[in-house]
């Protein structure tokens, strides 16, 4: 791996600005109880990088993460309504 440690943290940090334009309202919901828990700041933000590379989706201004999770949750339900109704 080539760059200094303040280049891969500089990038990681454009990285959740980036995310942050794409409407990251709610995050510090997210960060706070990893701060506490862990208390520690950069194994925080470490958990929160990881946190947000999986759920980073969920924050498009599109909704479009959201939108097919919300689906996904919606046909398991049928399904299972659909399965207790004929038991």
């Amino acid at each position: 791996m080539t760059g200094s440690a303040d280049e891969l943290n500089r990038g990681y940090f454009d990285d959740m600005s980036e995310l942050k334009q794409h409407g990251g309202k709610g995050m510090s919901d997210l960060l706070s109880p990893i701060l506490f828990v862990m208390e520690d700041e950069s194994k925080s933000f470490w958990c929160f990088v990881a946190l947000m590379e999986r759920l980073g989706p969920n924050f498009n201004r599109d909704q479009n993460g959201m939108h097919s999770q919300l689906f996904a949750l919606s046909k398991l339900v049928e399904l299972l309504d659909r399965s207790r109704m004929t038991a």
